[in-house]
């Protein structure tokens, strides 16, 4: 089982000044592995994904217990900027809740595509934007010179959200964070999303966590849940565990709420 963990997360404790963000939780993400971490606002979901993605002022924030990257010795809690630096975009992506406030707007998306590529790959300019263009050709766009053209103020939400995931996915990370990617969009827009991004982490088999308060959007994708309250994980689980019998009377609760389930099978690779 061990061989097939990518992100081991152990004893993980956060705390601003008094107070505790998030108490010493443990779970690890599978190779291949759709990991839905649910919960309410306020949860800890996104600080988390923040920590994991070395995000948190540490001169503001304090943080115990080890992240490690398919069993590197390396605390990624523990690690420098410039050690970051090689592992964001290549390693480890993140798709923000928002991408309007994540995207330069006085920028083009083409220019700031641009920028993520080359920043970590030798390529000549024509090269760099052939492959740009391609990945804006994997999220759908028909038209991706125009798109490369385009301020973020010219497209849609949903647009936007898609030109986020082409950019996260430039580098081909193992693992993408995908925090609430499709909070916003109207229902068409966000199975376009939810479509894509697994049609994509069965391409580039990749790992996601995917962060949502939804619990009936987590039942649709998950192989395998892990359920927040409070700064706390209080259940984790393969999605079929977690919808036939569920532990905790706080999933219980949730799970009451949702109709009668036609999701994913939730078959979890590793646990």
């Amino acid at each position: 089982m061990t061989d097939n963990i990518l992100l081991d997360v152990q004893k993980l404790s956060i705390k601003s000044g008094e107070n505790i963000l998030v108490k010493n939780i443990s779970f690890h993400i599978c190779k291949e592995e759709m990991f839905c971490l649910v919960g309410e606002s306020g949860s800890g979901k996104s600080i988390t994904s923040r920590t994991i993605m070395g995000l948190l002022d540490k001169r503001k924030i304090k943080i115990d217990g080890a992240i490690t990257l398919d069993k590197q010795k390396n605390n990624l809690t523990m690690l420098s900027e410039k050690e970051w630096q090689k592992i964001r975009g290549e390693e480890i992506a993140l798709i923000y809740q928002h991408p309007t406030l994540a995207l330069h707007p006085f920028l083009k998306i083409g220019n700031q595509m641009l920028d993520v590529l080359r920043s970590k790959k030798s390529l000549g300019k024509k090269e760099a934007e052939k492959e740009v263009f391609q990945q804006l050709l994997e999220m759908n766009f028909s038209d991706p010179e125009k798109i490369a053209a385009a301020y973020p103020s010219q497209l849609s939400g949903g647009m936007n959200q898609r030109v986020m995931i082409s950019m996260a996915l430039l580098l081909r990370p193992r693992l993408l964070i995908a925090d609430e990617p499709t909070t916003g969009l109207d229902t068409i827009n966000q199975q376009k999303v939810i479509r894509k991004l697994l049609e994509l982490k069965e391409k580039y088999k990749m790992s996601i966590l995917f962060i949502t308060h939804d619990l009936r959007l987590a039942d649709q994708i998950a192989d395998k849940v892990a359920v927040m309250k409070n700064g706390e994980i209080i259940e984790v689980a393969p999605l079929s565990t977690i919808r036939e019998n569920p532990q905790h009377s706080y999933t219980r609760e949730l799970w009451n709420t949702l109709p009668n389930s036609q999701g994913s099978e939730g078959g979890s690779k590793c646990f």
